[in-house]
């Protein structure tokens, strides 16, 4: 049987063997999440601009609708007029 301090000192083993292991886990979790943060953050700033540029389309579009409103108004004003 093995004496009492070898005992204590394998147990001492597993624990820093262990410490050691949730160590490293920690540290891969650790890249993992910053990983994932970083891709979105890029994903945020790349909706935001394709956004804006989808929010001016937008705008030119209704203004083109206006126009368009206002030129058919005008066309029907003129054929009630004749």
């Amino acid at each position: 049987m093995l004496e009492v301090s070898t005992v204590y000192l394998l147990l001492a083993m597993f624990g820093f063997v262990l410490v050691g292991i949730l160590v490293i886990h920690h540290h891969n979790s650790s890249d993992l999440i910053r990983h994932k943060r970083n891709e979105v953050r890029r994903l945020t700033v790349h909706l935001e601009a394709k956004n804006s540029v989808l929010e001016e389309q937008i705008d030119d579009l209704k203004q083109k609708t206006n126009e368009i409103d206002e030129q058919i108004g005008i066309l029907e004003q003129r054929t009630h007029s004749r």
